[in-house]
């Protein structure tokens, strides 16, 4: 997590340069998997992040289009005034729904990627798969879906962070999350919907400086709500990690990179 609040930068400036130089290294990785992306019309689904947009729209050019997805209101109105701060060689829209439910046609697409979003995804309203099904239904016949999420290969703090934060969404907005866990779930997940699946595992990432980013993070809002036994548990749980963190740093964990072809046509 790198999008908790915080009073203040909590990086110098050249600290923060060093930081977003190693996130942009981890965008390019992942996205380097997809291969030549040029003149394609990409959905990135269930996010709007700037740095993701920014490296899709510049590996597909201006012949292509790159439209993101995102069910947060707040962030889709945050990225659109930022849109004009990019460079972005490719059209370029911001979308607000949800990804059970794309506000799209079918056969809109020739390749609908997601990074991060399964692991964040509600199922209790509506299974992953439901999920990868209806980004199928937005690709057109030969195109592809292609999936980048964190697995639990290899340890790493972060791993201990998104299974807080899914405790957490479950016990103060019984969310019920898909959360992060073997490689093998995504693969299944995606042979059951896509032809020709691929997978790839890449190692943990170390960012530099991101753990004085987490560190700085505030207390969950949710936190203060919940039933105080509760809530004195995640707390423990949270400081516990912020100690781990302290002696060990906060890594990325592994990635797997699952792509698949939806049935119907030609891939090119």
């Amino acid at each position: 997590m790198t999008d908790g609040l915080y009073r203040q930068d909590p990086l110098l400036p050249e600290q923060r340069e060093e930081f977003e130089e190693d996130l942009v290294s981890f965008c390019d990785r992942e996205l380097d998997l997809l291969g030549d992306l040029g003149g394609l019309e990409v959905l990135y689904a269930g996010g709007s992040s700037l740095l993701w947009i920014e490296g899709l729209a510049q590996r597909v050019g201006e012949r292509g289009s790159v439209t993101a997805l995102d069910a947060d209101g707040d962030r889709v109105e945050a990225t659109r005034g930022n849109l004009g701060n990019a460079d972005l060689p490719a059209p370029v829209r911001i979308a607000a729904g949800d990804v059970l439910r794309p506000p799209f046609g079918p056969r809109s697409f020739d390749l609908v990627y997601s990074a991060g979003l399964f692991h964040e995804l509600d199922v209790g309203e509506g299974d992953a798969a439901r999920a990868l099904s209806a980004l199928a239904a937005v690709t057109r016949p030969g195109g592809r879906v292609a999936t980048g999420d964190f697995v639990d290969s290899v340890p790493a703090a972060q791993l201990e962070d998104e299974r807080l934060d899914a405790e957490l969404a479950e016990a103060s907005l019984g969310k019920k999350l898909f959360g992060v866990g073997p490689p093998e779930r995504l693969v299944t997940l995606h042979r059951e919907v896509l032809s020709g699946v691929r997978w790839r595992v890449c190692p943990p990432v170390w960012i530099r400086h991101l753990d004085r980013v987490v560190l700085a993070e505030d207390e969950p809002a949710h936190l203060s709500g919940l039933p105080p036994g509760t809530a004195e548990r995640l707390r423990g749980r949270r400081e516990a990690l912020r100690e781990r963190v302290r002696r060990e740093g906060y890594t990325r964990p592994a990635t797997v990179y699952v792509e698949g072809t939806v049935p119907g046509g030609r891939r090119g």
